[in-house]
């Protein structure tokens, strides 16, 4: 049977095993802090540096059910972790959950995203990035009938749609069914009572997707289901319209592999910034908890 990914016995585990910083990628050396119930762990596809997964000890499928007696030392471990992306690498940071959503190990693990993003990110910049996302995804239209086909597999509708919809052909041949969301069109939920406002909706089997920046007209909670990976293609759209050097990278990679999806984790681990990460973020959580004495002792916060 294969291991739970985000397992805390085994990140645990190992960290007690380790007699140096880790330079290479192992399936469960990537632990960097803890508290009594959270973990912190650099994540896979790491195309921005800092990139952290906070995750419960105990079993969650998804934050919506974390027990309210917990939610102070949530809101205080995302917190540090700003903190320290904020003064350690001048980048400004996004906090995202793709709530039920089994995306890493096949399982239904609770995990939290805090992703660093290009200290030129603004209001504007990220909410573009995220009507881009959404369009490239098609969100919210259901399916297109075509010559008498059903067609709702997303690269089947987004072959249709940028082929003759797009392009305003008249046509008998299709029917479009359900309409292109924006930003504004997704905010049916209040992101400020994230978590807990979700839990009807997990409750009856439903999605959610919780994305937090500094803005509020940039931050969205819907229970709509955007496929995985919404809050990581975002972060990679703003950075690839802000940074010059990223873009240079990544056309590199594409140019190597012209199918390559560099948001998508499974494609890029980046392990260079996976393992920088693991370890200068170790270092200046070290470096910040004297500034968070109170909530260090209370939370049990500790650094590996």
């Amino acid at each position: 049977m294969k291991k739970d990914q985000l397992s805390w016995e085994e990140f645990h585990k190992e960290s007690k095993n380790r007699n140096s910083l880790p330079t290479k990628v192992k399936e469960f050396n990537r632990l960097v802090a803890h508290t009594k119930n959270f973990f912190i762990i650099s994540g896979y596809g790491a195309f921005t540096p800092g990139y952290l997964l906070l995750i419960s000890k105990d079993f969650l499928p998804s934050f919506g059910k974390v027990h309210s007696s917990e939610l102070d030392e949530l809101n205080f471990t995302i917190k540090i972790i700003k903190e320290v992306i904020n003064q350690e690498l001048n980048r400004k940071s996004v906090v995202f959950e793709h709530g039920m959503c089994a995306c890493i190990g096949g399982l239904d693990r609770a995990h939290i995203h805090v992703m660093s993003i290009h200290n030129k990110s603004n209001e504007k910049t990220i909410s573009d990035s995220i009507n881009s996302v959404l369009y490239n995804r098609k969100a919210g239209i259901e399916y297109i009938e075509y010559k008498n086909y059903k067609l709702q597999n997303i690269h089947d509708i987004n072959q249709i749609y940028e082929d003759i919809v797009s392009k305003r052909e008249k046509s008998n041949d299709y029917k479009v069914v359900g309409n292109l969301l924006k930003i504004d069109d997704v905010k049916n939920l209040s992101e400020d009572k994230w978590p807990h406002v979700t839990l009807d909706h997990i409750e009856n089997g439903g999605h959610y997707v919780y994305f937090k920046s500094s803005y509020l007209n940039s931050s969205f909670l819907t229970k709509k289901n955007f496929q995985t990976q919404f809050g990581r293609q975002v972060i990679y759209e703003n950075e690839m319209d802000l940074s010059f050097e990223f873009r240079s990278q990544i056309n590199k990679l594409i140019d190597e592999n012209k199918f390559l999806e560099p948001w998508k984790w499974q494609s890029c681990i980046f392990e260079e910034n996976l393992i920088k990460t693991v370890n200068d973020m170790r270092n200046s959580l070290k470096n910040n908890k004297n500034s968070f004495l109170n909530e260090v002792h209370t939370f049990e916060f500790k650094v590996l």
